[in-house]
């Protein structure tokens, strides 16, 4: 008997529908507490950049940058490495971004355009830095309550 595609995925679709009867099963769904769940989720943002930003300022300190042709960043490392975690926690484009720094740059001093947003996905200096961040982290990190990392 030949086994086509077909059947594998159909054989497929059974065991995610068995797996996800036995997860729901085991897994009731619990009621949330809204209240408390918002205090508890800036608690954990809070917490989240109070641990981020040494360890952001730990990863580039160690990378010696050389100068180089050209202009200038706009941006310090540790600048551009912060602004490019928090883009990607906000999902944002760079548009959106680069309108949300603007109107935060009156407490950051930072406004920048969408294209240096863009640019930092590139940035060989910001992959370093992110490198070692990645690094430490495991390291330093207090994971005592890993809710404060995972959002």
């Amino acid at each position: 008997m030949l086994v086509t595609g077909k059947d594998i995925r159909e054989k497929l679709k059974d065991i995610d529908r068995v797996i996800l009867e036995d997860y729901k099963k085991n897994h009731p769904e619990k009621k949330r507490d809204w209240r408390t769940y918002e205090q508890q989720y800036a608690l954990r943002i809070k917490e989240a950049m109070r641990q981020l930003k040494p360890l952001v300022s730990e990863a580039v300190s160690s990378i010696q940058i050389a100068s180089a042709p050209g202009r200038p960043h706009e941006l310090t490392l540790k600048q551009r490495v912060l602004l490019l975690l928090l883009h990607r926690r906000f999902g944002e484009s760079n548009r959106m971004m680069s309108a949300m720094l603007a109107i935060f740059s009156v407490l950051s001093d930072i406004d920048v355009s969408y294209k240096t947003i863009e640019r930092l996905c590139s940035d060989e200096e910001v992959d370093l830095a992110l490198h070692n961040l990645h690094v430490l982290i495991p390291t330093q990190v207090n994971f005592s309550d890993r809710k404060a990392i995972v959002s």
